[in-house]
């Protein structure tokens, strides 16, 4: 992820260390929800698109099991299996990223960044997260101009012959609230630069 999360009160987060040996942090103070009412409302939406994109995979789950069963057992799988899974863990992966962002949840590697002093690291947050909300609202403007030439071009899948541009609409509106939460941390990171910690009580 782009712009993860790191606690400096006191001492820092626990640190993790990825499989090359470069230390990852994993914040721990900042996992409250915000209290402001723009964060408020934000972290609400975000939790109700991640619920929803947590029932879409059990119902692809649920779906490729009655289907496992069929194929093995009765020699029938359920036709287009393969396709509903890849619309459905799309449509959920995106449902996920706004509240992974306002849980300040996306990986950082901060092995440069480790000594430096909090308005630094602040700094260095609120860009990471500027970074982020614009490129989620390049997605989200690229996603939904797709989906326009989609139906324009009544592409369907092969066998249930799904519209595709369907899966597509549905992705918009969360890379749309993972750029205005982008926005919101990138804020609230800007905010903590003179507080000597991240977030101040914010995801």
């Amino acid at each position: 992820g782009a712009c993860g999360y790191r606690s400096v009160i006191g001492t820092r987060g626990a640190t993790a260390h990825s499989a090359q040996g470069a230390p990852m942090s994993e914040p721990l103070v900042l996992k409250r929800a915000p209290t402001d009412p723009v964060g408020v409302q934000l972290y609400r939406l975000s939790r109700a698109f991640a619920l929803a994109g947590g029932l879409v995979l059990v119902a692809m789950m649920l779906m490729s099991l009655v289907s496992i069963f069929g194929r093995a057992v009765l020699n029938k799988p359920l036709p287009g299996d393969y396709e509903l899974v890849q619309l459905g863990c799309a449509i959920a992966v995106a449902a996920f990223l706004p509240f992974c962002q306002m849980r300040g949840g996306h990986v950082l590697v901060d092995f440069f960044t480790a000594n430096a002093r909090p308005a630094v690291r602040a700094a260095l947050d609120t860009l990471g997260a500027l970074l982020l909300a614009i490129a989620a609202a390049v997605f989200a403007w690229r996603i939904a101009a797709g989906a326009l030439s989609f139906k324009e071009a009544n592409d369907q899948t092969t066998i249930l012959e799904i519209p595709t541009w369907w899966a597509l609409t549905l992705m918009v509106p969360s890379f749309a609230l993972f750029s205005a939460a982008g926005f919101y941390t990138a804020w609230r990171h800007w905010l903590s630069r003179h507080a000597g910690k991240r977030g101040g009580g914010s995801p």
